[in-house]
């Protein structure tokens, strides 16, 4: 096996081949209707294009956790093989694009290929001078997600990229075509960062995923001018893959108040505020679901970006709406103690609060935990982030 070095960017861009046969064997026209079969250990899916017959695979070779794959890309994680093969057609070239992020690890390719990478086409060419009719490429280090995968019997040139299309806000994003090359003519205020998942909004409070390396935090205001790739991830979740971002400006970001009951699907991507949530009992410190209710209405949380756990009791929850299974999964950012209302909170405002932690001891500068609050005659407790 020969080592290569990936780099994946974002590109939404076709290929024709100059006295060749080539053939999309995965892309925008084909992901939706591919039907992948398999468990944990690996996916196959196979491929009818121009009457050749492909077969596509991911196949555990240590220990991966989970090798599923959604409509929209294939998921290769560290440790795993994509196999890509023909029971009818010699190849001599694979084409790759994958979206954005930190793939620049080095991977491994069947012996005898070799890699050419296109810093302005963003591809990721595999070849080989004797033809043949499979080909394994291993991830080492980092999964990578790949959008796009062209195969021919010759050399793939990538065709022009298509013009940008410039968009004013969430909405007229999201309503485009998934795929579609789009310049962001509208600012963006970041209500959650997690690695390379943002979750941002315009000026009118929609939300939108934004995906691709970037040191960004919450309140920071992206500007606009600059451009990506719309995409419905696993047809639910709209967001855009981007290379580079321009530099952002300092600032805030609240999140919006919602009531439970409107907690809902179409609040996908929305990093908001739901007060008075119950926990029957300690919430987890682990990536797991549970529940928390508002009187009658029941919220399915997770703990995905492994939060310490917090006792039983009433919070005001911070979270990112998500989807699994066509439903709202709620995916937790900050936990804060209810605080009690009228009279007494108004006499407690104007009291120094003083902090200790569980086992009783003063805190005098508290931070990420649970601590007990004294407010003049009022002991709360509250979690601290």
């Amino acid at each position: 096996m020969k080592k290569l070095l990936l780099s994946f960017a974002v590109i939404a861009a076709g290929f024709t081949a100059a006295n060749a046969e080539q053939y999309t064997i995965f892309g925008a026209d084909n992901q939706a209707s591919l039907d992948w079969k398999g468990d944990a250990n690996g996916y196959t899916t196979t491929v009818t294009v121009g009457g050749k017959n492909f077969t596509i695979s991911t196949v555990k070779a240590k220990s991966t956790t989970n090798l599923i794959q959604p409509g929209d890309q294939i998921r290769v994680y560290k440790n795993a093989d994509i196999v890509i093969s023909s029971s009818d057609f010699d190849f001599k070239t694979v084409v790759l694009t994958s979206t954005g992020g930190n793939y620049g690890n080095e991977q491994t390719v069947s012996e005898g290929w070799a890699q050419k990478y296109d810093a302005t086409a963003k591809t990721l060419t595999i070849s080989s001078t004797t033809a043949a009719k499979t080909v394994t490429m291993s991830a080492t280090a980092n999964q990578f997600r790949v959008v796009n995968i062209v195969v021919s019997d010759g050399e793939v040139q990538a065709e022009p990229e298509p013009e940008a299309v410039k968009v004013a806000n969430v909405a007229e994003t999201k309503a485009l075509e998934t795929g579609t090359k789009i310049a962001v003519d509208y600012a963006l205020t970041v209500g959650f960062v997690k690695n390379s998942n943002v979750f941002a909004c315009d000026a009118a409070g929609d939300f939108i995923q934004l995906y691709g390396s970037n040191s960004l935090k919450a309140g920071d205001v992206i500007p606009a001018g600059w451009e990506g790739t719309y995409k419905l991830y696993n047809g639910t979740t709209p967001e855009i893959e981007f290379s580079e971002l321009p530099a952002a400006a300092e600032g805030t970001f609240t999140p919006a108040e919602v009531a439970a009951a409107d907690v809902t699907v179409d609040l996908v991507n929305s990093v908001v505020l739901v007060k008075g949530v119950v926990f029957a009992e300690a919430t987890p410190a682990t990536k797991s679901n549970f529940e928390g209710t508002v009187g009658e209405t029941t919220l399915s949380f997770r703990n995905n970006y492994t939060l310490d756990s917090v006792e039983a009791g009433t919070y005001d929850v911070t979270f990112v709406v998500t989807i699994y299974n066509k439903a709202p999964s709620l995916y937790v950012v900050n936990y804060a103690a209810s605080q009690s209302s009228g009279i007494d909170e108004i006499e407690a405002a104007g009291a120094e609060a003083v902090y200790y932690n569980l086992q009783g001891v003063r805190v005098d500068n508290p931070a990420n935990g649970i601590f007990i609050v004294r407010r003049g005659d009022k002991v709360t407790k509250e979690a601290i982030r």
